[in-house]
């Protein structure tokens, strides 16, 4: 199952390589039924069914796909994009709005990858579209979004965001309270893009360098309840791949909160780098090559471990009360003898890997002497 996920992965990543299209014909022809139920599944809770599906369309290999789950695939994918369409037709009308109003938000996260990093507007995944916009200009924002038909829903407001809807089901996300870059306004952190897929001449959005931090806090900030999800890490290797030459390791050390950040940034790089012959920058590439990269099979147990909350103690409570034949209030996906023997090495191995971080500050210093 794991070099099915890897050859279809391979394929999503790669760009045009004849000879890798041979090979990749030969593994997927020789797949076995359960090889593919397995995977399609495995990709499926990684949110990577459409541009797995789109990937093999573009690279003419959907007749090497088994019937049904070819059709799964493409349902996926006719969805994502029917629904990435109504969200960005959407938000144009929004900013088209806040324009007038001199208002200024910034466009984070999945919108702004699924319009412009993506390879089509209907492989990447989004569930809502996510915005900063100053405190100051939070009363017009709201006025705003009302006059467009969205209220403003108190049960999922925090003391950092407002949510609105509307009708048909969009959720607005709209963060006031930034504190990820609190204290880096010397800083200039937003650059604007030419969105592909609306009318707006430019979308406000996250430069390069805090791009790939808010990605790694965000994917960070999650894993405790989902795991290290592969469509964020894809994410990571899109931007790089498109923003790559205006990566600054200096700027990244500048606004990454924590250690284990870093640490999650260079083990995803060295991932990409081996599993998938991703041509990232030297500047990340060195700073992480002391590092053990993540695995695909690391990366899929710890998705499984992470959805039945494991191993925090609620989640050998779930555990247990399925054994006893409970009935979970949600499904979850079947966990393998492995997921449970490797739980306190990957433990032994995450503090490990923790305790080796080198310093930014030094590697840096390594590459000015030579000559960089």
């Amino acid at each position: 199952m794991t070099n099915l996920s890897h050859t279809l992965l391979y394929t999503s990543l790669t760009k045009n390589c004849s000879n890798w299209i041979t090979n990749a014909r030969k593994q997927l022809s020789c797949a076995t039924e359960l090889e593919w139920r397995n995977t399609i599944g495995t990709l499926a809770l990684h949110r990577l069914l459409p541009l797995v599906f789109y990937s093999l369309q573009d690279q003419n290999l959907t007749d090497t796909v088994p019937p049904p789950y070819l059709v799964q695939m493409q349902t996926a994918y006719r969805h994502t994009r029917k629904k990435n369409t109504i969200l960005l037709l959407t938000l144009d009308g929004i900013l088209q709005a806040m324009a007038k109003r001199g208002l200024n938000p910034v466009l984070w996260k999945g919108v702004v990858l699924a319009d412009n990093f993506y390879p089509d507007l209907g492989t990447r995944l989004m569930e809502d579209i996510d915005f900063a916009i100053p405190v100051e200009e939070m009363e017009a924002a709201t006025e705003v979004f009302q006059s467009l038909g969205f209220k403003v829903q108190p049960e999922a407001e925090t003391s950092d965001a407002i949510y609105f809807a509307n009708k048909m089901g969009v959720v607005c996300d709209v963060h006031h309270r930034v504190r990820l870059f609190e204290g880096q306004e010397s800083i200039n952190l937003i650059t604007h893009l030419q969105p592909k897929h609306m009318k707006v001449p430019t979308m406000p959005v996250l430069e390069p360098n805090a791009m790939v931090v808010h990605l790694i806090v965000h994917m960070d900030g999650h894993r405790h309840e989902t795991g290290p999800m592969l469509c964020w890490i894809l994410d990571l290797a899109f931007v790089l791949r498109k923003w790559g030459t205006l990566i600054k390791p200096e700027y990244i050390e500048k606004l990454m909160p924590a250690k284990e950040n870093l640490v999650s940034l260079f083990r995803i790089v060295r991932f990409l780098e081996q599993e998938f012959d991703q041509q990232l920058p030297a500047c990340l590439t060195q700073g992480a090559k002391n590092f053990e990269p993540l695995t695909l099979a690391e990366i899929f147990r710890q998705r499984r471990l992470a959805l039945w909350g494991l191993p925090r103690p609620n989640g050998w409570l779930r555990l247990g009360a399925s054994q006893l034949g409970f009935q979970l209030l949600h499904r979850r996906p079947k966990l393998q003898i492995d997921d449970l023997l490797l739980l306190p090495l990957d433990t032994l191995r995450n503090l490990r890997i923790y305790n080796r971080l080198i310093p930014i500050k030094k590697y840096h210093l390594n590459q000015a002497k030579a000559g960089r």
